[in-house]
This record gives C-alpha cells, sequence and structure tokens, in this order.
C-alpha cells in the first residue's frame, strides 16, 4: 500500500503548525481573561480550524504540573499520546504530534503508542521526543534523575529501541545499558515506512548533537541577539544534521499579535505582558530552564523574562497582517522551514491569522493555496 508523505515535509516553503492548546494558558504566562481555559470542546475546534485551513502540524506539550504564580501557567493539561490519538481521528490533513518524556515513558509502551495514533492517522503521526528538565514533574513519578548530558545518552538508546520495535521483523532480546528486554515485539507496524518522523529541541550543545544524530526536525529556541546570530544558529544546527547524513528541518514556536495597526498590537502586547503577566509563575519558569535544562545562560534568561511572558520563550510575530508576514520572510530568510503558532486566545485570534495572515503568505510565495485532499507534497526526506 502507498503511504502518502506525512504532510509535514510538504513543498510549502514556510510550514504553519499550533503549539500548546492542549495546556490551560496555552504559551502565555498571563492572567488576562481571555486566557485560553483548555477545554476539550475548544481543543477540538481548533484543531479542525487550522487543519481545514492547511497547517501542517498540531503539536501538544507534554506537562504534568503547573509553575505556580496566579495563573498556575499550564496546571491542567491533557495527556499528549491520548490526545493525538482523539484529535488525529478527528482531522484530515495536518500531522499530529505527541510529546514524550523519553525517562516518564517505556519504549515499548510509546512504540505501540505511535503506532497506533499512525494507523488512527492514515500516516500522519510525528513524536516530539523530550530528554527531560522539569525535576518536580520526575518527583511526581519517583523517576531517576540524570544529569544533562546522561539524559541524552538515555534518550538515544530510548529511540534506538523504539525504533528497532517499529521496523523489526522478528522478536529480538535488548541488553542496553538502560534498558533490557526479552523477545521484545511490536505489532502493527507503524504505517510510515521505518516509522514515524521525530522532532527534538535539544538547544545545549549536547542537545543539539543529539538531535543532528537522531532526529528529523529540531525544534529551535532562537537566541534573539541578531539576525546574524540567529541565522548562524540555524545554519549550526542544519550543518551538523548534513555531517550526521540526515536532512534536519528546523522549526520555531512564534507567539502572534496581530492587529489593524502596530500601536494596537503593542498595546494589546503591554496588557497581558507587563500589566497582567504572571510574574511569579515566570520567575519559577525561569528558575527551572536556568537549573535543570541548560538551555539558556543565566544573562540571556534576564532578558528572555519578556518573552517568556509573552509566549514561553518564543519569536515574536507582532503587528499588523502585512508586518507580520515581511517578519515571516525574514525569518525564512535565515533558514527557518516552519513556525509553531501560540495566540492568547488561540480560537478567534487562529481565525484572524487564517483570514488575514494566511492569504498575504501565499502571496508572498510563502505558502501555496490549500484545498483539503489535493495539497501539493514533497518527496520523503532522506
Amino acid at each position: 500500500m502507498s503511504v502518502p508523505p506525512n504532510p509535514i515535509f510538504n513543498a510549502n516553503r514556510v510550514k504553519l503548525g499550533v503549539m500548546a492548546f492542549n495546556c490551560s494558558h496555552g504559551s502565555t504566562v498571563t492572567t488576562v481573561p481571555e486566557a485560553w481555559p483548555m477545554t476539550w470542546e475548544g481543543n477540538l475546534a481548533l484543531a479542525r480550524l487550522a487543519d481545514a485551513a492547511g497547517f501542517e502540524a498540531l503539536l501538544p506539550v507534554g506537562r504534568w504540573k503547573g509553575y505556580g504564580g496566579a495563573s498556575n501557567f499550564n496546571h491542567r493539561s491533557f495527556e499528549t499520546f491520548t490526545w493525538a490519538a482523539a484529535v488525529g481521528a478527528m482531522t484530515r490533513h495536518a500531522a499530529i504530534l505527541a510529546t514524550a518524556h523519553a525517562p516518564l515513558v517505556h519504549p515499548v509502551t510509546a512504540a505501540k503508542q505511535a503506532a497506533t495514533i499512525d494507523h488512527v492517522t492514515g500516516g500522519r503521526f510525528v513524536l516530539n521526543l523530550v530528554c527531560g528538565w522539569f525535576k518536580d514533574e520526575f518527583e511526581m513519578f519517583g523517576a531517576e534523575w540524570r544529569d544533562h548530558d546522561r539524559r541524552y545518552e538515555h534518550a538515544a538508546e530510548w529511540l534506538a529501541l523504539v525504533r528497532r520495535l517499529w521496523t523489526a521483523d522478528a522478536a529480538f532480546d535488548w541488553d542496553g545499558e538502560f534498558f533490557r528486554g526479552r523477545a521484545l515485539w511490536s505489532q502493527p507496524k507503524p504505517v510510515q515506512p521505518g516509522g514515524p518522523p521525530v522532532m527534538n529541541a535539544g538547544s545545549s550543545p549536547v542537545g543539539q548533537r543529539f538531535s543532528a544524530s537522531h532526529c528529523d526536525m529540531n525544534f529551535v529556541m532562537l537566541r534573539q541577539k541578531s539576525r546574524d546570530a540567529d541565522q548562524a544558529q540555524i545554519a549550526h544546527l542544519k550543518t551538523m544534521a548534513a555531517g550526521q547524513g540526515r536532512a534536519s528541518r528546523c522549526w520555531i514556536h512564534a507567539y502572534v499579535v496581530c492587529r489593524d495597526t502596530e500601536r494596537e498590537a503593542r498595546a494589546a502586547l503591554e496588557r497581558y505582558v507587563v500589566a497582567q503577566g504572571d510574574d511569579e509563575a515566570v520567575t519559577n519558569m525561569l528558575r527551572i530552564f536556568g537549573m535543570e535544562s541548560e538551555t539558556l545562560e543565566p544573562g540571556v534568561m534576564d532578558a528572555f523574562r519578556f518573552h517568556f511572558k509573552a509566549g514561553h520563550g518564543g519569536y515574536p510575530l507582532v503587528g499588523t497582517p502585512e508586518q507580520i508576514v515581511e517578519q515571516i520572510e525574514a525569518l525564512s530568510a535565515i533558514g527557518v522551514d516552519g513556525l509553531l503558532l501560540s495566540w492568547v486566545d488561540y480560537l478567534a485570534e487562529c481565525r484572524q491569522w487564517i483570514d488575514r495572515v494566511l492569504p498575504l503568505m501565499e502571496q508572498a510565495g510563502q505558502r501555496e493555496p490549500f484545498t483539503m485532499g489535493a495539497a501539493k507534497r514533497a518527496p520523503m526526506p532522506p
């Protein structure tokens, strides 16, 4: 049976996704009343809206507890594999991701869950692999807390075992450093030959090497020091992957504030970040990122405080629809392949994006017009 290429690899120069809408407040650390309340009805409505507009990816965040503060940011969340199966059954086009924390999900379980969702979606599943950084969540599971570099060694074996389960024609034994098992087997195999593609957000030097060596996409947190620095960061990641014989794609998270005028957009941003941002929650987040993930240097973290409240450290797309499309063009020029978007009011602002930004992206040659079932797709990557 011929399987169409995963939509996450289609021919659009700038691919689009929506992220974090399986969690309360999504990506905005704020107390404004319109912040995302996170209901199943809202999740399903947003997923169908983005899917019908041709978005390539729907990404849930793996979260088990909140960050405190007045908002207790992300304290309510849907588990990502069951979420992906349900959303996948209700959509037709977009790639559906699930986020797996390698130390918290056994690879035999993850391999079966991923294969199940790949069948539900007809080959649209993508695995977002996280190596672990939120120590408070590990304590909920009583899971072993490894040092930073060791987590990536564990994840490499975890992923190798999952991929073996996806492809092995016969039962096999596994005697690794972290996992052991006898007569391991998983059936049915995924719909996608060789198994679903894998995304990873490794940002430290060790994380970047892991992503380049083992994954198909890097979920990049741009440092935002300068355009040249961002371009160098993307180029470095792609060069590392090419050196491993892999064609890695670079996606970023972007938070969006789009209004009729730039002044209105800046005022809206100021309102939800400065006037009503949750400083206690974001302080907790920055402490965890700095102490646990080694993602950002201490000096950079202070500069990111605003961006964490605005959109979990994402890249700002702020202004009129025309200005936002210009900003996207600049991101594409430095090598960004895809944008995972978030808003304060996901449903209303996603509709606004579809109505006012998406047509301008098509006019700029960033995307092709979309018709369900007739989207142009590039060949599967090597």
